[in-house]
């Protein structure tokens, strides 16, 4: 249990002051990684319990620093939820861009593959144009690696706001395409597309854009197909 391992560890709790929000972080030593509990949660006993095909985890493969894992909610019956990067995926994963994952409490092989114009996953959220605090996250099928995650409605409530996307097949593309954004914090690329062999989806202007993408409202870099 994460809870257990805390208490087995020595680890250093902080508040982190951002323009936007505060959250907090706990940072293990010894097993090289980093949770973060977003806005009014500031541990374990905090988080709310997981509901069906709810994200219980989100992994980032981060560059030079131990992985960051970001916590939504409890797994029911004393399960742990994944939280430890790996290079291999099991059915319990699904892929968020090319270097971060979503994690479940229990298997997906009951969903079906998403069709194209089905409301893939739903996120509730709090937020605006510059930024966004998920809270609850929840999927209603597969979407295949060879697929990317699109918004396809942004709806505004009284009490935050709800983002819908669709999984979208990627496609082809050609030397110098546009191939999709990377975040300027992680450096984590969310593909549009695939580049040709011998071909890098990476950016050379360091001019920077405001993206909504699945679980990131921020700056990106404009990333395009460069042979190498």
């Amino acid at each position: 249990m994460i809870t257990n391992m805390f208490i087995k560890t020595c680890f250093f709790v902080s508040l982190i002051n951002a323009s936007v929000s505060v959250y907090t972080t706990i940072n293990s030593k010894t097993s090289n990684v980093t949770f973060k509990y977003m806005k009014g949660v500031e541990g374990e006993s905090d988080l709310h319990n997981c509901k069906p095909y709810e994200v219980c985890n989100v992994i980032h493969d981060r560059f030079w620093m131990p992985s960051l894992t970001e916590r939504f909610c409890h797994c029911p019956n004393g399960r742990e939820c994944p939280w430890q990067w790996t290079k291999t995926f099991d059915n319990s994963t699904m892929l968020l861009n090319n270097r971060s994952v979503l994690k479940f409490c229990t298997q997906l092989i009951e969903l079906e593959t998403c069709t194209h114009k089905q409301e893939a996953v739903i996120v509730h959220a709090e937020g605006n144009n510059s930024y966004i605090i998920p809270h609850n996250v929840t999927i209603n099928c597969i979407c295949p690696q060879t697929h990317y995650w699109k918004l396809q409605k942004y709806i505004y409530e009284e009490y935050g706001l709800v983002q819908i996307f669709r999984c979208v097949k990627k496609r082809m593309c050609e030397t110098l395409d546009f191939c999709g954004y990377i975040r300027s914090d992680l450096f984590s690329a969310y593909y549009r597309c695939t580049c040709p062999e011998k071909h890098l989806c990476i950016f050379k202007n360091k001019t920077q854009v405001n993206v909504h993408e699945l679980l990131y409202t921020g700056s990106a870099y404009i990333a395009y197909c460069y042979r190498f």
